[in-house]
């Protein structure tokens, strides 16, 4: 029992992670309707930077999530007015198309500049752990989850309790309807992605912190935010805790009672279900604004 009881924690210590990281992917996919195949890629970035801030400014990486979140949303930004506004108007296959070609891009960029090795970033404290009776907790696994909860909060606040985040909701159930009370849908697209980018790029420190990385990451972080949207929903912000939770729960137990080389195998596996007999996944509507 007490093995089940520390495989839940290490679950679901792993799994606000995941909901936090997907949360911008999940906004994209249901505000703008576009999936974003460089997300992962963007998350690396994000790594990179905090790398970068850590080894050269000694910045700690939790301390550095401000500024890899602006640069995530200019960045966001400059590509929805430059880049993705150029293809909306034509076929969802050409949106594909275009971010599959930029996660290419930033991908091979980081290698060119920073090679194939694995890098880390090693904080102080990362060895350090609490004991709470028979179970052991991982100091920075804590920090990482307390900060995934309280990140997915704010956005959760902004979503609800704001004009900005009403006006997402409005333009991702209805656009037109939505422009017809004085809400411009293209600014809502620019700030959705904007948004977006400076999760995925602010999760990125949460990720370089928790494991090393390299410039080919990615394309496996695409798949379980892609996973994460699927189990939970592209409903609301919890939707994403719901999927997120599920997703490390899965494969903390999949790793210890099958092996690690199955758990994705498990999760692509599952997310092939739920797309059969449940697409609107746990707590999804029809639409992303949808209660």
């Amino acid at each position: 029992m007490e093995i089940i009881v520390q495989l839940l924690i290490e679950g679901l210590l792993l799994g606000t992670f995941y909901a936090f990281m997907s949360l911008g992917f999940s906004l994209s996919w249901g505000v703008i309707n576009i999936l974003n195949l460089a997300y992962g890629t963007f998350v690396v970035i994000g790594a990179y930077m905090t790398y970068i801030l850590f080894t050269a400014l000694s910045i700690d990486p939790l301390l550095s999530i401000p500024l890899t979140f602006s640069a995530g949303f200019l960045f966001g930004s400059a590509l929805q007015r430059f880049l993705i506004n150029r293809v909306l108007s034509y076929e969802p296959f050409m949106v594909l198309i275009l971010t599959f070609g930029l996660d290419i891009f930033l991908s091979h960029s980081l290698n060119l500049i920073f090679k194939a090795d694995i890098r880390s970033v090693d904080v102080s404290y990362a060895e350090k752990s609490f004991f709470f009776g028979p179970f052991i907790v991982s100091q920075v696994k804590l920090i990482v989850f307390i900060l995934s909860l309280l990140l997915t909060f704010a956005l959760y606040i902004l979503m609800t309790r704001t004009w900005t985040g009403r006006a997402i909701r409005a333009v991702a159930l209805d656009r037109e309807g939505s422009s017809l009370v004085g809400v411009d849908p293209s600014k809502v697209f620019l700030i959705t992605m904007a948004l977006g980018t400076g999760i995925a790029f602010s999760s990125g420190n949460l990720y370089a912190v928790l494991q090393g990385f390299t410039p080919f990451d990615g394309g496996f972080l695409t798949v379980k935010a892609f996973l994460v949207s699927i189990v939970g929903g592209l409903g609301r912000v919890e939707s994403a805790l719901a999927g997120g939770l599920f997703l490390g729960i899965l494969e903390i137990f999949t790793s210890f009672y099958i092996g690690e080389e199955w758990k994705f195998f498990t999760t692509l596996l599952v997310m092939l279900a739920f797309l059969i007999f449940k697409p609107r996944g746990l707590l999804g509507g029809k639409y992303y604004a949808e209660a």
